[in-house]
């Protein structure tokens, strides 16, 4: 088994990823530096833009719903090969992107001193979200060791997309729900709480047999057939849901972060819409962000 990653190590590879990004690690790291030890960061999140469009922000802090973008014109196709690279969606929907960048008007690299002044005044941006949410008492402080822990949400009572609920093992999601082995290896798992409601852990992109989308809302699960055995899978989903028509689906989305590590992340509860399945391909509407924890 791998060696989990402590708080530095993945502060430490956050940095490496980019180091090959002058402006990009000049401002993450004076970022970095200067955010508190509570405030939640990733370098290189690819999410689907509210223009309908797939995008890798350069940092993303989780807490607030806040991405920065760096624009240095000089590594474009290098942004759309990590893109291409990349399986980790975050639906970006009401989040807000700040830009801050590195060349004027005239087309020249701006005066490092400028820069390190918008830096900062984006730094003054967080700080002042963070002092909000403490007032009000929304801030959720980053802690590295409950961060991927069920006992977050179970505590909270409910699992909501606005929270950003990111797991490491399909066992830590399940416990929410009631789960208490040791770990579980299948794409889905039955709630034994005398519902027919099951969790599901797909890939949302190509893979194997499957080729799951979801939709840049967020609204719909598409899980599509590569070849005939994923057809008689789907033959017997379309059976079943008949069967049981008030079944509900909670999705966690498989993929891996910017660092490749192992990474289920809670999209929402869906139902299956039998009316705009076909042979190839099911449909799946979301019908809520949040959920209820279940104890068995």
């Amino acid at each position: 088994m791998a060696k989990e990653l402590s708080k530095a190590d993945y502060i430490l590879r956050s940095l490496q990823k980019i180091s090959h990004k002058r402006w990009e690690l000049y401002i993450v790291s004076r970022i970095i530096h200067k955010i508190d030890n509570d405030v939640e960061f990733v370098c290189q999140q690819l999410v689907y833009r509210p223009e309908g469009y797939r995008a890798l922000t350069d940092i993303y802090f989780p807490q607030f719903n806040l991405h920065l973008e760096i624009d240095e014109k000089h590594h474009t196709n290098q942004i759309s090969e990590d893109i291409e690279r990349s399986d980790d969606i975050v639906l970006a929907t009401g989040h807000e992107i700040h830009r801050i960048k590195t060349y004027g008007d005239e087309g020249m690299f701006k005066d490092i001193s400028i820069v390190a002044e918008e830096t900062d005044n984006f730094i003054d941006k967080l700080n002042k979200i963070k002092e909000i949410g403490v007032d009000n008492g929304t801030f959720v402080p980053w802690d590295w060791d409950f961060a991927y822990s069920s006992r977050r949400w179970i505590n909270q009572g409910y699992l909501d997309v606005a929270d950003n609920p990111v797991f490491r093992t399909q066992a830590e999601a399940l416990r929410c729900f009631g789960f208490k082995g040791k770990a579980l290896q299948r794409g889905a798992w039955g709630i034994p709480d005398g519902s027919t409601d099951v969790v599901w852990f797909p890939r949302l992109f190509r893979h194997g047999m499957w080729h799951n989308k979801i939709t840049k809302d967020g609204e719909r699960i598409y899980e599509c057939a590569e070849n005939l055995d994923g057809k008689k899978s789907i033959e017997t989903q379309l059976i079943d849901a008949e069967r049981n028509p008030e079944r509900k689906t909670i999705v966690f989305a498989k993929a891996k972060d910017s660092l490749g590590r192992n990474l289920l992340r809670f999209v929402g509860t869906f139902k299956l819409n039998i009316s705009r399945s076909t042979e190839d391909c099911i449909v799946f509407d979301r019908i809520g962000t949040r959920e209820k924890v279940r104890f068995l």
